[in-house]
Parts: structure tokens; sequence; C-alpha cells
């Protein structure tokens, strides 16, 4: 469990509500992936689970029963679902080194059913070393639809002393039976000096001018700042940006760019660049002195149309790299010519 930062407004209308008595039973945490909406469920479990004994706030002690058990994921009155092996050989791994240590295509494409009925005998008793009970479903987003229905049937029967955390990056798609039932708490990105300070304290290595291009990179993401980070980002990102700025005429810096991303080991370097591209590319027409010129959006367009499909139909990483960059260099043209 670590220490939590930033979001001050939600905190407060979690703590207000609970002090007031009047804590809902379900609360939906709203936003994009990365802001810290698993942390603060697993903060604000922390402060439930440990109710009869509160922090003054939200906090990283572990020196208690309910942080202790929370850390070795073997509290009583605490669920946490998430999507779970795909399969024999994926479920083994997590057995041995638990499910962290699964890739994202080693992941089931949903939270099954059968994970949401698990759930019914810790509300058939009560709660048994806490005053609550508490659930966090990450994210609400997987539920297959059988599961989402159950679910449903738990929200609008709710067990005493018993509150649901649903974490979403994508709240309008969850039914909306659900959504009635949940107190909605949106996340908005965190602030240039919030993120330096989380990103300092995950990677004390960085470099100043890493730090900065990550910050940016970020869009007050941390979680998102932090997967550069493991993927390298920074090194692609300064490419890209010096073919944005240069137009890369003789295409050495593309070239250098696709071959980075081409071997089948540089995958979740090419995933991360993928995302990032496209948002590279609106920086620079908002901010760069592109303009909002018709045929520098149609450029964002098609480089935003290629990131997206990518991945679902298989192109050549070299191919869709490289025409990336040619994407961006073409801003630099469009700046010239204004």
């Amino acid at each position: 469990m670590t220490s939590y930062l930033g979001h001050a407004k939600p905190q407060q209308i979690f703590r207000q509500s609970l002090a007031r008595d009047m804590l809902h039973h379900a609360w939906i945490l709203a936003g994009d992936k990365g802001l810290g909406k698993a942390g603060f469920a697993q903060q604000a479990a922390h402060f439930l689970l440990n109710s009869r004994n509160h922090p003054g706030s939200f906090s990283d002690r572990q020196n208690d029963e309910a942080g202790r058990l929370l850390a070795a994921g073997s509290h009583p009155d605490f669920r946490l679902l998430r999507r779970g092996p795909k399969g024999d050989k994926e479920e083994k791994k997590a057995r041995d080194n638990g499910l962290d240590s699964l890739d994202e295509h080693d992941l089931a494409r949903n939270i099954k059913v059968d994970q949401i009925r698990a759930l019914q005998p810790l509300f058939q008793n009560q709660a048994s070393i806490s005053e609550y009970r508490v659930v966090v479903i990450d994210a609400a987003d997987d539920l297959e639809r059988a599961g989402a229905n159950a679910l449903l049937k738990n929200l609008e029967e709710p067990p005493k002393n018993t509150i649901f955390f649903l974490i979403s990056h994508m709240p309008d798609r969850l039914l909306p039976t659900i959504r009635s039932r949940c107190q909605m708490l949106r996340f908005e990105p965190l602030s240039d000096a919030d993120m330096r300070t989380i990103l300092k304290n995950a990677a004390p290595k960085l470099t100043e001018s890493d730090l900065k291009a990550l910050i940016v990179a970020g869009e007050g993401s941390p979680g998102r700042a932090l997967q550069y980070v493991e993927v390298g980002l920074a090194e692609l990102e300064g490419l890209a940006r010096e073919i944005i700025k240069s137009g890369d005429q003789d295409n050495q810096l593309k070239s250098e760019l696709s071959r980075k991303l081409a071997l089948k080991a540089a995958t979740p370097r090419y995933r991360a660049f993928l995302e990032r591209a496209p948002s590279l590319m609106a920086e620079k027409i908002k901010y760069g002195g592109a303009g909002a010129s018709l045929q520098a959006i149609e450029k964002w367009r098609e480089a935003s149309d290629l990131a997206a499909t990518a991945l679902p139909k298989a192109l050549d990483n070299q191919a869709v790299i490289f025409r990336l960059g040619s994407l961006m260099g073409d801003l630099a043209a469009s700046t010239r010519q204004k």
C-alpha cells in the first residue's frame, strides 16, 4: 500500500459522507486510466477497515492490523476483483508469482460472473474483524454482461455495512441501472507538481530532462507516465519531437524510430508509442505553431486511426512506425507553409 497524493476533492467528499453518517454503499471511481483511482480505492478500503481506529487521513500506514492484512492480501473483510488468468498456464504462473506477474495478453477478457458469485459467502455473515466489508472491482468496465447483472443484484439489495468501489475508465458504458445505484466520484488529471513528486518517488534515478518529458507525456496521469518509465519512452519521444520539429527530410530519424520498435521484444514500447504519438501531434497543432489547419488536422486524424487499428489488424510494426513518423514530419512542413 502506498501513500496517496492528489485528488483532494474526491477524498473530501468521501470522508464527509462518512463523518455525516451518510456513506453511500456503492461508489464509481471515474476517470482516465492511470490517475490513481485504484490507489484511492485501496486507501479508502484501509480507512474503512480500520474504522474502529481511524487514521487522521488516507495514509500509507501498514503498522496496524488492517494495513498488514491488506498488504498481505489476506484481510477477511476485503475482496479485490480483477480479470483473472486466461488459461491453465497463466493460472499456474499467477499462483507461483502472483496475478501482477501476468502481462495484459495473459489475462482473461472479462471479469467473470463466477467471480461475482464467489462474493456471496462474504455477504452471508457479519464482518469478521472490521465494522465494514469492502469490495473493489478493478475495473467495472471489464465485467461480462452476466457478471454486471449479478453485481446489480448486490447493489439493489446491498448487504449491511458493505461498501463497493467500482473503478471505471469509461463510466458511460456501464449499465445505467448500475450507475443509478452508485455515487460518482470523478478524478481529474493531477497537477505538474504532484506528478513530479510521484515520479521522483517512484523512479528516483530519472534525469531532470526525462522527468520533464514524462510529466508532459503523462498528461496528469502518473500511471501512464510510470508505464512510459518502464518502457523507456522518453528516448522515443525525443526522436518523435525532433521529427515533428525538423520534418526529417532524409528519413534518418523515422528509420531509427521504426528500427527501435520493430522487434518483438519491443512490443511494450510499441504499444506505448502508439498511444503517445497522436497526442504529440495534437500538442504540436495546438501549441506549436502548426495551427488548426485542415491539412494538419487531417494528418492527426490519419495518425490516430492508424495507431488505433495497428494492433487489432496486426499491421507490420516497422511500417506503422515509419508511416506515423511521416505524418509527424508533415506537421513541420505545415508550419513552414504558414
